[in-house]
């Protein structure tokens, strides 16, 4: 670097066109040898900027030739004197254009196509020598005895300002380049503003200003040498992969974030990587437990077991393995999808496997739950098909009849049928209410609305309610022991509750039989009962009413059909009430239906003795009845 400014002194002083043509021929090289870098790296270089850049140069230093050969004095092309001119205002636009494209084709993802660049730069190379040496259309930029045109001096503030936007452009964008890069090619541009302000001051080729521009346009190519040759061979790491270590280290945060488990294991399932999910089965930090052996790692035996017959298949096989598995070992609860998955160098030898371990729990609980609602409506649509047929079937029989008839029935035969319909149309109602509160309640939409209810009133609502059912069949239904106690419950669920098993019981209950509904305090409760004096229900049927897929079902005492959906809607609402529904029943003796509903409490002086005198536990719970 001493020799040549030495050079460059001497020349000075000796001859101008030597100086000049001895700096002007340094740049030349210099943007070549970016061209002829950034060529053999294309393939590898990633960063869309130097790569336009690079590309650029050679044609930038091939105009910058032109420059130099018909500089005056050189006399190698024939004609005026003043084409170096204009030769140097076209070769700035074109460079101050190429700095400020290359951050458009930065932004851009897809790799550039250098074979179009090349052509463009190609086209506009000849377009402006044919402009100036042949068609002579390139506006004259000096005028001997005058100076620089008021082209020219314009011209060179108009490229100042387009290197300033590319200086803002690279401030912009700087995260895209390493520390180094940035600075080198921030000084490139600050260097080439340095040139353009001195020959806004050109008054002569021998003045001053004319040697300063030279000498800052030598180190703004300088600059660019080193950013894109010297940078690109001693540290190509940190500027051509620059983006490839952006994303390693991308991805790496996303890895290290995921909630799946993820693995990286050796040939000898040794642990080289092991994300920060690990921390949620493991007591210590992920990074622990990097060079230890599976069986090390502490993972509870199953568990572990498992991994370890999956990486000897996949060792053996070479093939990608995927299990599903449950864990319940060791406080642990959960169900997995783990993935084992070779990974080859380059070689095509098996150098590690990766272990992708995904929490499916969530999933499994929701496959369970749509499985449920999948039986949820089949079992719908079965009472719709079946059940609801029945009473319909009823209805259009017995109408039919009396239409067809009437002139020929008898005012006693037409009361009987139009009684028959009644009952049918009132099982139809019954049916289809349940049905509604049911399929709310499978799918999610009912939802409890607890509000404090008198015990006493609603004993007597229930039976105003249910009183023109046992009347049509001769069954008294009695109210026994008042109670003045509140519950905390939703009004409509309860009522439905009551009046299922209300209905259950005069269904089972022979002529003038009697039906007592009774509710006391019991343990912070209200215990409520219904007693019924029908036919019960045999010990070797009621295990079936536990099973929710039990198509068991009996008629009642007039030969009434029924689902079972009654009754198993009354332990839903008990339970989503947060209270308890059993029954105790023997046949031919009758059945007693008991169910609790949270009270809404009061300091009571009899609150003690109320709690002594109840067997309900000896009850059995009830899960579902086919009965009704």
């Amino acid at each position: 670097m001493v020799l040549l400014v030495f050079i460059f002194q001497i020349s000075v002083k000796q001859n101008f066109l030597l100086f000049h043509t001895i700096v002007e021929l340094s740049s030349i090289v210099i943007a070549f040898a970016v061209f002829i870098v950034t060529w053999n790296t294309r393939k590898m270089l990633d960063n869309n900027y130097l790569y336009f850049v690079g590309m650029a140069y050679v044609f930038i230093g091939t105009l910058d030739l032109l420059h130099t050969i018909t500089y005056p004095g050189m006399n190698m092309i024939s004609g005026t004197i003043y084409y170096a001119n204009q030769f140097w205002v076209a070769t700035r636009f074109l460079e101050a254009f190429t700095l400020i494209m290359g951050f458009w084709f930065l932004k851009r993802k897809q790799v550039l196509n250098g074979d179009i660049t090349i052509l463009v730069y190609c086209a506009s190379t000849l377009l402006i020598t044919l402009s100036i040496l042949y068609w002579h259309i390139f506006p004259v930029c000096y005028v001997d005895g005058i100076g620089q045109t008021p082209f020219k001096i314009a011209a060179e503030y108009v490229i100042i300002a387009l290197l300033f936007f590319a200086a803002f452009l690279l401030y912009s964008s700087k995260k895209s380049f390493t520390a180094s890069v940035y600075k080198l090619l921030m000084g490139s541009i600050f260097f080439a503003i340095l040139s353009e302000f001195c020959f806004t001051l050109y008054v002569s080729i021998f003045s001053f200003p004319n040697e300063l521009g030279h000498y800052a346009k030598l180190i703004s190519f300088f600059l660019i040498y080193k950013a894109n040759v010297e940078t690109g061979f001693t540290r190509p790491t940190e500027v051509i992969f620059k983006n490839l270590k952006d994303n390693e280290e991308k991805y790496r945060t996303l890895t290290e974030n995921l909630p799946e488990l993820i693995f990286r294991f050796d040939r000898k399932f040794r642990c080289l990587y092991a994300n920060h999910a690990l921390e949620n089965f493991l007591p210590h930090k992920h990074e622990f437990y990097t060079g230890k052996k599976l069986s090390h790692l502490g993972f509870p035996a199953s568990f572990e077991h498992l991994l370890f017959s999956m990486l000897k298949e996949v060792k053996q096989t070479k093939t990608t393995r995927e299990i599903n598995f449950d864990l319940n070992e060791d406080n642990y609860a959960n169900s997995f999808s783990v993935q084992v998955i070779p990974e080859s160098g380059i070689d095509q030898h098996q150098e590690s496997y990766l272990v992708i371990c995904y929490d499916i729990t969530d999933l499994r609980v929701t496959e369970k739950r749509l499985q449920e609602l999948n039986a949820t409506k089949d079992k719908f649509f079965s009472i719709i098909a079946h059940d609801l047929r029945n009473p319909f079937t009823s209805l259009i029989s017995f109408s039919e009849l009396i239409y067809k008839n009437v002139n020929r029935l008898g005012a006693e035969k037409i009361e009987s049928l139009a009684l028959r319909m009644n009952d049918s149309a009132k099982q139809a109602f019954i049916l289809l209410e349940n049905l509604l509160h049911w399929s709310k309640m499978q799918t999610g939409v009912l939802k409890p609305d607890p509000q404090e209810l008198d015990v006493n009133e609603l004993l007597n609502e229930i039976k105003r309610v249910s009183i023109s059912f046992a009347i049509a069949k001769g069954i008294e239904i009695k109210i026994e022991d008042p109670c003045s106690s509140k519950v905390m419950a939703d009004k409509q669920m309860i009522h439905t509750v009551l009046r299922n098993i209300i209905a259950n019981a005069i269904k089972f209950s022979y002529p003038n039989g009697i039906i007592i509904l009774n509710a006391r305090l019991h343990q912070k409760t209200i215990l409520f009962s219904i007693t019924d004096s029908g036919i019960g229900i045999g010990k070797e049927n009621v295990a079936q009413l536990f099973n929710p897929e039990s198509s068991f079902s009996t008629p009642g005492t007039h030969n009434e059909m029924g689902t079972g959906l009654g009754l198993r809607l009354c332990r839903e609402f008990v339970e989503l009430s947060g209270g308890s529904i059993w029954l105790e029943s023997e046949l031919g003796m009758g059945a007693v239906f008991y169910f609790t509903i949270p009270a809404v409490l009061e300091i009571s002086a009899h609150q003690d003795a109320s709690e002594n005198d109840l067997t309900a536990e000896q009850g059995i719970p009830l899960v579902d009845d086919k009965s009704l």
